[in-house]
């Protein structure tokens, strides 16, 4: 039996979850993600690195992802002095900056650096129907949701997403049922970016090992949403943490978003709230402004269009040379708070 807090709270069961409340909001402060009144207001640079370029090569042709504007995120991308453009994909809407490079007219070597520099600002986005577990319908069926219910190469909606459907047995409001998913995640997956085949959202592997990292996670949640007819979609971004107002940013991060009629899109993150059990309920239904969103979606066709197969996942920049996948590519992002809160 649970032992009773006794005479810690003499004035019953309200001080009681009052302390627990003032708890749980010191480990979010702690952790980092407590929100802000004020946005952040920061400058980003991200630069691309492309070596060991092959002699030889005739052309060059790069794409890195360029984050847009929405209702958590403004970005500005300062002027860019080269030949390079911005484009956006049709399929999701990405934005990101192209640009091919002839080798007979430009005297490369055996590297190349491209460097984009941003002002953004950064808010906190909470949904409280997400927090209440509110009883909201699932969306209307539109033309622009048939992307975010159909199965992804590396996301079938069979399978073992069959079995987990079976075995969960899902309740038919949306945001319950995805908080069903989200719980099941925490209490059913270990956390290991390591693991032989992690990394890539892989839903078969993922639900056989029970095991990944933040893509093998959110893969098996978007697979069970679209399964039950709830529009999700895959989201990827840079975390941007700071103790002293600056820092990098050297890899990317990922969640997930289902759309639900009434409140629109709401974010989960299963696997953050694996390694930081104190953040579970804060992080079904809120976005942090620790994050810069910078592309979404899954199988995605370039603008324009890579030779090579569609994208997996478009969170890093692509490099074909003389039309073929090229591997030598690095990116690093520095940035620096312009308001300190």
């Amino acid at each position: 039996m649970q032992q009773q807090p006794g005479n810690l709270f003499p004035k019953g069961a309200c001080s009681y979850k009052w302390y627990v409340t003032l708890l749980a909001a010191c480990f979010i402060a702690c952790s980092g993600y407590a929100g802000t009144i004020q946005p952040r207001t920061l400058t980003f640079t991200y630069t691309c690195h492309i070596t060991n370029i092959p002699s030889g090569a005739r052309q060059l042709n790069c794409w890195i992802p360029v984050p847009s504007s929405d209702e958590r995120q403004t970005v500005e991308l300062l002027p860019v002095l080269d030949s390079g453009k911005i484009t956006t994909e049709h399929k999701y809407g990405n934005r990101m900056y192209y640009r091919q490079i002839a080798f007979d007219r430009v005297n490369v070597k055996d590297s190349l650096t491209i460097t984009l520099s941003y002002k953004i600002k950064l808010n906190e986005k909470s949904v409280p129907e997400a927090k209440a577990l509110a009883s909201l319908p699932k969306a209307g069926n539109s033309d622009w949701m048939k992307v975010y219910l159909t199965s992804n190469r590396l996301i079938p909606l069979d399978g073992p997403i069959e079995a987990l459907n079976q075995q969960l047995q899902l309740e038919n409001e949306p945001i319950r049922a995805a908080r069903q998913i989200y719980d099941y995640l925490i209490d059913n997956m270990v956390y290991n970016y390591k693991a032989p085949g992690a990394g890539i959202g892989d839903v078969r592997w993922a639900c056989n090992s029970k095991t990944g990292d933040c893509s093998d996670y959110h893969s098996i949640f978007i697979a069970l949403c679209r399964s039950r007819g709830i529009p999700a979609d895959h989201v990827f971004g840079l975390p941007l943490r700071a103790a002293q107002g600056k820092g990098k940013a050297k890899d990317w991060h990922c969640w997930a978003r289902f759309y639900v009629e009434g409140p629109g899109w709401i974010t989960i993150d299963a696997s953050e709230a694996d390694k930081h059990p104190e953040l579970r309920d804060y992080l079904f239904g809120t976005l942090s402004d620790l994050y810069l969103t910078i592309s979404h979606g899954r199988d995605v066709v370039l603008e324009p269009a890579q030779q090579g197969p569609a994208l997996n996942i478009f969170a890093d920049p692509y490099v074909e040379i003389d039309g073929k996948p090229y591997t030598g590519v690095k990116w690093e992002g520095a940035f620096e708070a312009l308001n300190q809160n």
